[in-house]
């Protein structure tokens, strides 16, 4: 009878104990459910608060206007409820008023809307504003990036501020060249179909290129590692488009290698237009501390039709670049075309920037901006 007892006793444990375990094996895998759950519910929130803050940016562009300091936002006050007006139609800012030094021009008389700043508008020079929930973003205007295609005596210097030495930028440029020309006559130091094939790589396409991830089928320029941590040369140049980079939405490195400007006048430059845009070339070389190498008519002080919009959530390792066109007057079509989309690893720039507020009441962020 003891010996009953004691086997049931013993089982009785052994249930309990498996029991237990199970209870435990349960609770785990219960936590860690809700805890994917939850994950993905953040990630599902995070991308529809991206599409809305992509939306709620083309939605902008679409509706409202630009101007040499941006994109204007539906809630700006009227720039003539912050102007005095004197002497038969001059325009003078009322310093009282604005943030920055005081404009004076003539105001158009045919009817056409003036290209000055209005104020709250969101600058297209990469800086990163607030989206909706925890999305931040950026947009980069492309006519303040180096055309590839067609300045590629200038590429030699934006190889220079990136990091190549000096005794491959020739040879890099000529090989550059020749992969976009239309003939098979090879450049001093450049390649042409045979030398590709020599190395078992494709051949040039002979047109000029379309997308920054082109860049590295041209011959030796995939090993210049120098060029595409945080994607630096994707990021500073543009393949469509003849103007001259765009000072007042150009990166410091374009501005060095575009105009031949030291780092201290380039980056003179992007600290006063976050203060006032430039539309004087008087006053870019008075910023700078030496003459820009373009002439005076050649300066180009307002945004193109072509932007790159980059979003991602707070907290994560991963980038969205939507390139776009705008087309407002394309018939039948939408006022803008998404050309291509591509993801990154987080840049180091966006991660370190602190994110300002667009004052556009259209965007809802659960994010703090920068106190101003």
């Amino acid at each position: 009878m003891k010996k009953d007892e004691g086997f049931i006793l013993v089982t009785t444990i052994w249930v309990l104990a498996l029991l237990t375990i199970a209870a435990s094996f349960f609770a785990l895998w219960t936590q860690r459910t809700v805890s994917l759950a939850q994950a993905r519910q953040a990630d599902l929130q995070g991308e529809i608060d991206m599409y809305n803050t992509q939306t709620h940016v083309l939605y902008l562009m679409a509706t409202q206007r630009f101007n040499i300091a941006g994109l204007t936002i539906p809630t700006t006050e009227s720039l003539e409820d912050k102007l005095t007006k004197e002497d038969k139609g001059i325009v003078i800012i009322d310093n009282s008023k604005m943030p920055h030094p005081a404009f004076s021009l003539l105001p158009p008389d045919d009817g056409s809307v003036s290209i000055l700043p209005v104020g709250g508008e969101i600058a297209l020079d990469d800086r990163v504003y607030l989206g909706d929930g925890n999305v931040l973003f950026a947009i980069q205007d492309k006519g303040g990036l180096l055309n590839i295609n067609l300045e590629t005596h200038r590429v030699a210097r934006l190889l220079g501020v990136l990091g190549v030495a000096p005794a491959l930028q020739d040879a890099l440029v000529a090989k550059l060249q020749d992969y976009i020309d239309a003939d098979d006559l090879h450049r001093l130091n450049g390649a042409e179909k045979y030398h590709y094939a020599e190395r078992g790589l494709p051949p040039p396409r002979n047109r000029y290129l379309l997308v920054p991830l082109e860049v590295r089928r041209v011959l030796d320029w995939a090993e210049q590692a120098t060029l595409w941590e945080n994607d630096k040369l994707g990021q500073l140049v543009r393949f469509q488009s003849s103007a001259r980079p765009d000072f007042n939405t150009a990166p410091v490195l374009v501005l060095q290698a575009a105009y031949n400007l030291t780092a201290e006048g380039a980056e003179r430059i992007v600290k006063r237009r976050q203060i006032a845009p430039f539309y004087r070339f008087t006053t870019l070389t008075e910023v700078a501390g030496s003459v820009p190498d373009v002439s005076e008519e050649e300066v180009n002080y307002f945004p193109s039709t072509r932007m790159r919009l980059t979003l991602w959530q707070q907290g994560s390792q991963r980038i969205r670049q939507v390139h776009l066109h705008l087309t407002p007057y394309a018939d039948g079509k939408k006022p803008w075309q998404i050309q291509y989309t591509l993801e990154h690893e987080l840049f180091s720039k966006y991660a370190q920037a602190v994110p300002i507020s667009t004052q556009a009441d259209i965007f809802n962020s659960t994010l703090s901006p920068t106190p101003q």
